[in-house]
């Protein structure tokens, strides 16, 4: 599962952490935390943690006695996230592709996935293999960003950069934002052997210290940027630039804030 829509990289993945963080994904990880639960001396699964936003949440979330395995194809991602945990903290750290999970049969009570599903080339292989890991009444919690419509800081850094590249533009963001049908994912989620389905569609505030945050995120934390490097050499920091003003004009150079929208999932086995 490689791909330049997964390939976070070199200093991608400092960017994404220190951009993206607080800017889209915290919030949601802490909602996400939340709904797991799990026995005593439990066992968690997190595929594609990436730099660990998600993980250190369940970290804090859950009983100090309930192991967590963080996975990520990416061992760049994986080496951000291990910063974030104390040698005492029960916690492994495995590179591993979601879709051929190095796991037993019936190892987790519980597995999670953070904003990732929308990445995996063949998403039906990805929920089965958790479905295959989970105990019997095992739960697979994850979540997914709704469509552009209802995402507006990125949804005006992908026009930035379409009007700014158009003779090329990147399509990295339609892989994030493209996936949010409700009904597919359910149809998939039933066909893996999943029942009792739960789904929330939560909106939430986004907001940023400045313009600038959100045009560094957006761009240069995400394999965005590799694109424009490779089909516009010596455009990136024009990009940057041209999304700071457009968010800066749209909803403030300092402490932009705008709509964010996520789908969360809730499945047993």
């Amino acid at each position: 599962m490689t791909d330049d829509h997964s390939a976070f990289v070199g200093e991608i993945p400092a960017l994404y952490e220190k951009y993206l963080g607080p800017l889209i994904f915290s919030e949601y990880a802490q909602d996400l935390s939340n709904r797991i639960v799990v026995p005593q001396q439990g066992q968690v699964l997190e595929t594609a943690a990436g730099t660990g936003m998600a993980t250190r949440k369940l970290r804090n979330a859950l009983s100090s006695d309930v192991r967590i395995t963080a996975t990520d194809l990416n061992a760049d991602m994986l080496e951000v996230a291990k910063d974030k945990f104390e040698k005492n903290e029960n916690i492994e750290f495995k590179t591993a592709d979601a879709l051929e999970l190095p796991f037993e049969d019936a190892s987790f009570d519980a597995v999670a996935c953070q904003f990732s599903l929308m990445f995996f080339p063949d998403k039906l292989r990805a929920l089965r293999e958790s479905a295959r890991v989970l105990k019997p009444g095992g739960s697979l919690y994850f979540n997914i960003w709704d469509s552009l419509e209802h995402n507006h800081l990125i949804k005006t850094v992908d026009e930035t950069i379409r009007e700014c590249l158009a003779d090329n533009p990147p399509d990295f963001y339609n892989i994030p934002y493209g996936y949010f049908n409700i009904d597919v994912v359910k149809s998939l989620l039933i066909e893996a052997g999943f029942a009792d389905i739960e789904i929330a569609v939560l909106p939430r505030i986004s907001s940023a210290d400045s313009a600038r945050d959100v045009a560094m995120g957006f761009v240069m934390g995400t394999p965005c940027r590799l694109q424009i490097e490779s089909s516009h050499p010596g455009m990136l920091e024009e990009v940057v630039d041209r999304a700071e003003k457009a968010i800066g004009e749209e909803f403030g150079f300092q402490s932009p804030a705008a709509k964010m929208q996520a789908i969360v999932f809730s499945a047993h086995s």
